[in-house]
């Protein structure tokens, strides 16, 4: 089997040229999000799909997801069929999937900013503040979100997938890490909640199986720290193996400190059976090094909250021809995080909670 590759110098030259043009090629401000990066991006677009993600975990032990989505990622060449997908947890571990798919003409959304309407739910916020409304089969949330580390995207935030950058996955995350509190209602009794939160947004016009084998995605708030971890797995390639791309975003209070993804690296270890079928490491060793300075941390423990087939949406037929090549699935974990930094004049260890999740699309 041939090896995975690491970026060398000259791809990693391509890379941050390519970023550049991408930049200028969506009009992009370098290092800047703007409000209207959080809006509706593929307006117009028939071949494409798109969403907005939140999530919150409080402290009373309630979690959410809310998920606005414009079609299936699976198919991103299909008719609209928008959704507000809700994934909640009570503090007793109850799990509750609410929320239908709908019609074209039950999707309302702005091209300014985030402000997005399907059904009775809604969202609208300006990367600051986030208000959203969602519900579903007996049960509602109220939540207010409030960033509490800089708005970000990697670069350009966009991904291409083809010589004529005309198949693209994009990428920008308005609330890295917030506060959140609001009122969660299940069966007529609302109750009242506090506690954190992130937001991010995707779209793109071709399905993520076609170019990628994996990722891992995670992001965690400890001490006075806020990151965000990325590590995607590219199909292989005959007698090359895959490419892994890393994205990497870290703050301390209103300061990035760095979203240079070029030196770090994962190391996975400690493979465990998961439910479906796949194996999952229990340990991850996320690496950061140049010569100004080191990052690591580590990633344990993990408690599984989570296990999602991608293609439970499909019928039966299409999700037995996919399996005849791909099995996808997607995992959802809380872990311990071990954190230690020293550089550019920081040095600190800290320890904490994160959230990650393994997405296997082959």
């Amino acid at each position: 089997m041939a090896p995975d590759l690491e970026l060398s110098d000259e791809q990693r030259r391509k890379a941050e040229a390519d970023n550049q043009k991408a930049l200028e090629r969506e009009g992009l401000k370098p290092g800047v999000v703007e409000q209207w990066e959080d809006s509706y991006r593929t307006s117009g677009r028939p071949d494409a799909f798109e969403w907005w993600y939140f999530d919150a975990k409080f402290e009373s032990g309630w979690t959410a997801v809310v998920v606005f989505s414009t079609k299936p990622m699976t198919k991103p060449g299909a008719p609209l069929k928008p959704s507000a997908q809700m994934i909640i947890h009570d503090p007793g571990g109850k799990r509750m999937r609410l929320g239908a798919a709908m019609g074209p003409d039950d999707l309302e959304a702005s091209t300014d900013s985030c402000e997005v309407r399907i059904g009775p739910s809604h969202v609208k916020g300006d990367l600051s503040t986030y208000v959203l409304h969602a519900e579903g089969e007996g049960a509602a949330l109220d939540l207010t979100f409030e960033r509490g580390a800089p708005s970000w995207r990697p670069g350009a935030g966009m991904s291409y997938f083809d010589k004529k950058k005309d198949k693209y996955l994009g990428w920008v995350v308005p609330i890295p890490y917030g506060t959140v509190s609001g009122t969660i209602t299940v069966d007529g009794k609302a109750h009242e909640v506090k506690g954190t939160g992130y937001h991010d947004h995707n779209w793109g016009n071709i399905s993520p199986g076609l170019g990628i084998d994996h990722w891992y995605w995670g992001r965690a708030h400890v001490g006075e720290f806020s990151m965000i971890f990325v590590e995607i797995v590219t199909a292989k390639v005959p007698g090359m193996g895959s490419l892994k791309v890393p994205s990497f975003y870290l703050a301390r209070g209103e300061e990035i400190i760095t979203d240079d993804a070029m030196p770090m690296s994962l190391v996975t270890r400690d493979y465990v059976d998961g439910p479906g079928g796949r194996p999952y490491p229990r340990v991850l060793d996320w690496q950061w090094h140049t010569p100004d300075g080191d990052i690591e941390f580590s990633i344990t423990n993990p408690s599984l909250i989570e296990t999602i087939n991608v293609l439970e949406d499909m019928p039966r037929w299409e999700q037995a021809l996919i399996h005849l090549f791909a099995k996808p699935l997607y995992y959802d974990f809380n872990a311990d995080i071990a954190f230690k930094i020293d550089y550019a004049g920081i040095k600190a260890e800290v320890e904490g909670s994160a959230l990650y999740e393994i997405m296997m699309l082959r």
